[in-house]
């Protein structure tokens, strides 16, 4: 480990968030038959939300992956219908 990555400290959590609008169909009317959900994010949101995945992504990159560990690192975005934010995190699948 170089002197520069000793100085940043690495995400444990989340690599950031957002506020949604809403949903399409409404959080309400979901069920088990649903087959899919428009996430509606304003401008400002949805610049947080590129640079949260961008910095993921970032990350997911300094794996090596031509092992298995670094093959098996992803992205996963939760959302949180109950209040209205999404996040962007690493996990291993």
């Amino acid at each position: 480990m170089t002197m520069a990555e000793k100085a940043v400290p690495r995400k444990t959590f989340s690599f950031g968030s957002c506020n949604y609008d809403r949903t399409s169909p409404p959080r309400e009317k979901l069920s088990l038959d649903t087959k899919a959900v428009n996430v509606l994010v304003p401008f400002e949101d949805a610049l947080k939300l590129n640079l949260a995945i961008d910095e993921c992504v970032r990350a997911l990159n300094r794996y090596k992956r031509s092992t298995t560990a670094g093959k098996k690192m992803a992205l996963n975005v939760t959302i949180y219908f109950d209040i209205g934010r999404i996040t962007v995190s690493e996990v291993r699948l």
